[in-house]
């Protein structure tokens, strides 16, 4: 009988979980409103993990922030109070009594793609997620790069310009989907979502807003590609589902960055939001390996 692991996939909003097997088959799974308080967060993840304890051989979680996979460490103070109070991994393997692992959700979504989508077979990409934020994760020769302080691929967090007003510099960032759909709400002066925006594209100041958009995603994207030289970017989040998207992204960088065509494909994530599940299990499934548990 193959062996069953617990994976835990960390939001700001859900708390979603799968059992799968050691071929990251999805044998039951779930979701609940993340609680916001840290003590109750805390008892939240211990209890997800005393329900399922006889059964799992182990625990993978991703969550947002800068982790330190030895130490489960959190030192990202841009997270919720919640994500970052308590060391998780500490906690969680002393409820479950099993090995836990703890890794940051970029990464493991970019480890899922490697294992099951659309970065299998390769050894250098880039994942860039797009989406609350924007989220980055490198894999270079066939392994994971955190960086030195485990903040590496973090696209979102780069500058694409600066003026100067009053004697202040004044930076430009990307802006996540989550900035598209706030400008197009506020120019309707209503709130709508990103598949409205994708529906109603031929609405001419909606389009505008979208080119706008586009181009500091594309900036980001060839930046990033020009910088590592990757076979692939891959492309994650919600948005990634909308050919339009991928094709119009494809098309801005390559007409920004014509050099890239020829040897940086840009390719749309494949494995949705079980991506994360997948690439935290498969850190697990290499640490139970080494240690022979």
């Amino acid at each position: 009988m193959k062996k069953k692991y617990l994976t835990i996939d960390i939001g700001g909003t859900f708390i979603k979980h799968s059992i799968m097997d050691e071929e990251y088959r999805i044998l039951e799974e779930g979701s609940e409103g993340t609680k916001k308080n840290p003590e109750k967060f805390l008892k939240q993840l211990e209890t997800l993990l005393l329900r399922y304890k006889k059964e799992v051989e182990g625990a993978a979680v991703c969550i947002a922030g800068f982790i330190n996979p030895e130490t489960g460490e959190n030192i990202d103070y841009s997270v919720g109070e919640n994500f970052r109070a308590y060391n998780l991994k500490q906690a969680l393997s002393r409820a479950g009594e099993f090995p836990v692992i703890l890794e940051n959700d970029s990464n493991c979504a970019a480890l899922g793609e490697m294992v099951m989508g659309a970065g299998r077979g390769l050894r250098d990409f880039c994942l860039l997620t797009f989406g609350t934020g924007i989220g980055g994760a490198l894999v270079l020769d066939g392994n994971l790069y955190r960086g030195k302080h485990f903040k590496a691929g973090e696209a979102g967090l780069t500058l694409l310009g600066a003026s100067m007003t009053d004697g202040k510099i004044l930076c430009e960032s990307v802006g996540a989907t989550s900035a598209l759909v706030r400008e197009v709400s506020l120019s309707l002066e209503r709130d709508v979502d990103g598949i409205y925006i994708f529906r109603h594209l031929d609405n001419p100041d909606i389009l505008k807003k979208y080119d706008i958009w586009l181009e500091k995603a594309a900036l980001v994207t060839g930046n990033t590609a020009m910088l590592l030289d990757p076979e692939a970017v891959l492309i994650g989040g919600g948005i990634c589902s909308s050919p339009r998207f991928i094709g119009d992204l494809r098309k801005t960088v390559y007409n920004m960055f014509p050099q890239l065509e020829a040897y940086t494909e840009i390719r749309a994530c494949e494995t949705g939001n079980q991506a994360g599940r997948i690439g935290a299990l498969s850190l697990l499934l290499k640490q139970v390996c080494q240690r022979g548990v």
